[in-house]
């Protein structure tokens, strides 16, 4: 049995103009690759599901018939990939020509990285500056809570560090955390780093996943040569309020799993000040909290 070259999975939820043109631009760009694609629907009520199996007949598209979130998605969706490779991707993104390649054909030629991202642009063309370094807890108390404003230099410091200050994005990378709305990874290391962690919803997933691919002895890479087209935060735009708070749970989640339970309830404590804050905006300016 001749496996595909890539299985790429695509969690959808209510994006299904964004994901109708992340789906023709696979098809348009995909050339000689064998590609499964799979895409998990979270129960959209926009008729992503059935425009998908329209665009992309040979696409599998699975119906969980709730909402699974970003890990739970992914991991319903992994479980069908049968590729050498996996690509985690966001709906919101579209392929430039020879970028799936140019990843597969890095992969290959190193044995030594379990996964790679590419380049991400603005659909005007504006880099974003993905990547980064694990975030340490005091990067995380710096990073979101007033304590940040207090020790301003040494907060900037930290984060320029943390983001590869001077690093362009023109060049091969290695690095610590990439973008799991678009990190191509081989299929046999994520099934044997246990996946997503679904006590994780839709944040501080890259740094997790990326953290365990990095505890397997891989490494993760940047690959300058791919291209692709991000539109950023199509599903969460929806539902802001509920995305606040979703992040913030995901945040402590994070920081139990790696630096502890008195960490993070140190934490927790200094940041409810920011996070009442937020939520009162969001429900004044009618904010849904509910998917």
């Amino acid at each position: 049995m001749i496996l595909p070259d890539l299985s790429i999975v695509i969690v959808n939820y209510n994006t299904r103009e964004p994901l109708r043109r992340c789906l023709e631009s696979i098809k348009a760009t995909r050339g000689a690759l064998d590609v499964q694609t799979i895409v998990v629907d979270n129960a959209s009520k926009d008729g992503s599901a059935a425009m998908a199996r329209e665009v992309l007949p040979d696409a599998l598209v699975i119906e969980p018939g709730r909402n699974t979130w970003f890990t739970g998605g992914n991991n319903l969706g992994m479980q069908k990939a049968t590729g050498e490779f996996s690509l985690i991707l966001n709906p919101d993104t579209v392929f430039q020509p020879g970028t799936l390649q140019a990843m597969i054909d890095y992969l290959r030629a190193h044995t030594n990285v379990g996964g790679v991202t590419c380049q991400m642009r603005f659909p005007d063309g504006r880099l974003q500056p993905t990547c980064s370094r694990i975030p340490l807890y005091p990067d995380l108390l710096l990073g979101y809570t007033f304590l940040g404003v207090f020790f301003k230099p040494l907060r900037d410091r930290r984060r320029a560090e943390m983001f590869f200050a001077g690093w362009d994005r023109q060049s091969d990378k290695a690095v610590e955390v990439a973008p799991d709305s678009n990190l191509m990874i081989r299929t046999a290391l994520f099934h044997q780093i246990g996946g997503f962690d679904e006590n994780l919803k839709l944040y501080f997933t890259e740094d997790d996943i990326c953290r365990r691919i990095l505890n397997s002895g891989s490494e993760v890479h940047f690959v300058a040569k791919g291209v692709l087209l991000h539109e950023e935060g199509a599903s969460v735009s929806q539902v802001r309020r509920l995305a606040s708070q979703v992040y913030f749970d995901d945040l402590l989640a994070f920081t139990r799993k790696y630096y502890g339970a008195l960490r993070a309830l140190f934490l927790q404590a200094l940041i409810w000040p920011t996070r009442l804050g937020m939520d009162i905006a969001q429900r004044m300016r009618g904010e849904k909290k509910a998917m």
